[in-house]
């Protein structure tokens, strides 16, 4: 699997608005699978793909699930053409000016991570100890 990231698109052959069984016959089985959201009226199913490092979030609000985000923790996965995991905060900010993505807001989670985040690209980079752990996009 290529894991480049596609802003508002996906990854590799992984694209938004597919349904689940689309993508299970493009990545196998789940490690797991996870319900979310009945409570507040925006129903979630999530697949996990442990060992590819992938979490996508398929949004059931309509008769047909369909992929509505991504979360993405793989070391060999690239934005712009560049590995960066574990990458700084410095870095990332300075490799999304330099492919025109710009403001950005910043906030520090309950639980301790820091976050980036590009609105304009629906894309959101989670950090640990100033290091990225984690990326969540979407369409």
């Amino acid at each position: 699997m290529n894991y480049a990231i596609k802003l508002k698109e996906g990854i590799d052959q992984i694209n938004f608005g597919l349904s689940i069984e689309n993508v299970c016959s493009l990545l196998s089985s789940p490690s797991e699978v996870e319900e979310i959201g009945e409570d507040i009226d925006y129903p979630t199913t999530i697949l996990h793909y442990e060992n590819q490092g992938l979490s996508l979030f398929f949004d059931n609000s309509s008769q047909e699930s369909a992929l509505s985000c991504i979360d993405v923790h793989n070391p060999q996965m690239t934005i712009f053409d560049k590995k960066v995991m574990g990458s700084s905060i410095h870095d990332i900010e300075q490799l999304m000016i330099k492919n025109g993505v710009f403001n950005e807001t910043m906030e520090k989670e309950d639980w301790g991570e820091e976050r980036i985040s590009f609105e304009e690209k629906n894309i959101d980079f989670y950090f640990n100890d100033g290091k990225l752990i984690s990326i969540t996009f979407g369409k």
